[in-house]
């Protein structure tokens, strides 16, 4: 599949996390190796949680322990932010001492695999739900709801917190995320004839008010975000078994959804030329006027403000459509995850569950815009209290969103050619060349045979 298709899908998912933080260096970094830092096992932004057996805070380790704690992309922009917090857990956590290291997106997975077959495995790891996933298909993951306790655990959202579940097994801490917002122009919805108070709560109310918009203005009312596999996700199709062996996309919810997009695009109710255009061809298009929405994390309305004020004075924002009504939304989801090869499970857990905690989130978030994981700190006046601005409207929202995000992931190793076939047939299937019958009967058995080469190699 060509990079242009796929970036469209991936701009939600990982360009609005990635691309915030990308700043914050690509290169391997120790944040501050000389920095000795410690962290509270709480489970609120306030007060320190009450230890039990379960917790590092139940008694001093009788050596000292020193956790190898792995990021993402965090160094250096967030140098004092995670510094600041491995210092207040050590402080709280006498004879644990956090050894932080910083390592590029792209750089994670091998070096963690490097790692864990050598015998040296970090403690804490930063991971997005797809790399956890595969880990914890590998047994190479502690599991969360067996060595957790339940005050640790009870912190989160509960989608969040399941994104990484594998049969009763919960494998990681989510940490922060984004999401989108359903931005549109009033003028627009207006020339159209339609009440710009009344957005789409669904995407079949969405591509009605499409179908509306080009009828009466010649303009498009959105683009897909075509990401397919996500989409058959949220709409229940089960697209794996549980013991990861079997592929199962050919159902009639698939069919369904392959219809109604067939449908979209051979109607020219959306843009033909979108299928192939870079990620920046929707707000480009709408900045200049020329379709009706743009599905946005908040941080990149401040784009649209600059290039083009106008519309930025046009724009309304409400909350993102669901592909079925009371559905989730795709959150790009960041967790904490302990290897099982670490040898202190419960000071690495205690220290994961305090970055990742209610106070820890909070004030990640205060530095950039990002949502957090947990419902207490969602709930803070910093994501309820906001101007009348799209920006600032646009943060509220997506707080309110906040126990509606799910991450998706097959949780096999090597994943994106177990999908590649879904996006290449997707595309095949919009260009005409199959028909959608037939390209869910030949992606299921392509997708099931990369499936078996792998599971056959492992």
């Amino acid at each position: 599949m060509s990079k242009t298709f796929r970036s469209f899908a991936l701009l939600l998912a990982t360009f609005m996390l990635i691309s915030l933080l990308a700043a914050c260096g690509s290169t391997s970094s120790d944040g501050n190796k000389d920095t000795k830092t410690t962290a509270e096992s709480t489970t609120d932004n306030t007060t320190k949680t009450d230890t039990t057996k379960d917790t590092a805070t139940k008694e001093k380790p009788k050596e000292p322990v020193e956790l190898k704690f792995w990021t993402i992309s965090l160094s250096p922009n967030f140098d004092d932010y995670v510094n600041g917090r491995i210092k207040k857990f050590e402080e709280q956590n006498p004879g644990i001492t956090v050894k932080w290291t910083d390592l590029p997106y792209g750089s994670m997975e091998n070096k963690l695999l490097t790692s864990i077959a050598g015998g040296k495995s970090p403690d804490v790891v930063n991971l997005n739900t797809g790399m956890t996933m595969t880990l914890a298909g590998k047994n190479a993951l502690v599991d969360l709801n067996k060595e957790a306790t339940e005050e640790q655990r009870s912190i989160y959202f509960p989608d969040l917190y399941n994104s990484t579940k594998l049969g009763e097994s919960v494998y990681a801490f989510p940490w922060y995320y984004g999401l989108s917002v359903f931005a549109y122009n009033k003028k627009i919805y207006e020339e159209a004839g339609l009440d710009p108070n009344q957005p789409p709560t669904t995407y079949e109310e969405m591509k009605q008010q499409a179908i509306t918009i080009k009828e009466k203005t010649g303009k498009y009312g959105f683009v897909p975000s075509y990401n397919p596999p996500a989409d058959f996700y949220f709409l229940g199709v089960p697209m794996i078994s549980e013991d990861k062996k079997k592929i199962i996309i050919n159902t009639p919810e698939a069919l369904e959804w392959a219809k109604w997009n067939k449908d979209l695009y051979d109607k020219g109710i959306v843009p033909k030329e979108s299928l192939s255009a870079d990620a920046n061809y929707v707000t480009d298009k709408y900045q200049a006027g020329k379709i009706a929405t743009l599905i946005t994390g908040a941080q990149f309305l401040s784009r649209v403000k600059t290039n083009a004020k106008d519309v930025y004075e046009n724009t309304m924002v409400a909350k993102m459509p669901t592909l079925k009504a009371g559905g989730n939304v795709q959150a790009g989801l960041m967790n904490v995850v302990v290897p099982t090869m670490s040898t202190h499970h419960t000071e690495a857990i205690a220290f994961a569950n305090f970055i990742t905690n209610d106070e820890s989130q909070l004030e990640f978030c205060k530095i950039v815009n990002i949502l957090p994981s947990t419902k207490k700190a969602a709930a803070d006046p910093f994501f309820t209290e906001a101007g009348a601005d799209p920006e600032s409207q646009a943060k509220v929202i997506t707080a309110q969103m906040a126990s509606l995000g799910k991450d998706f992931s097959l949780g096999v190793k090597s994943e994106g050619e177990v999908l590649d076939p879904l996006w290449k047939g997707w595309k095949e299937m919009l260009n005409g060349r199959v028909t959608p019958e037939q390209m869910l009967t030949k992606v299921e058995a392509e997708m099931q045979k990369k499936l078996d080469e792998i599971n056959a190699s492992e």
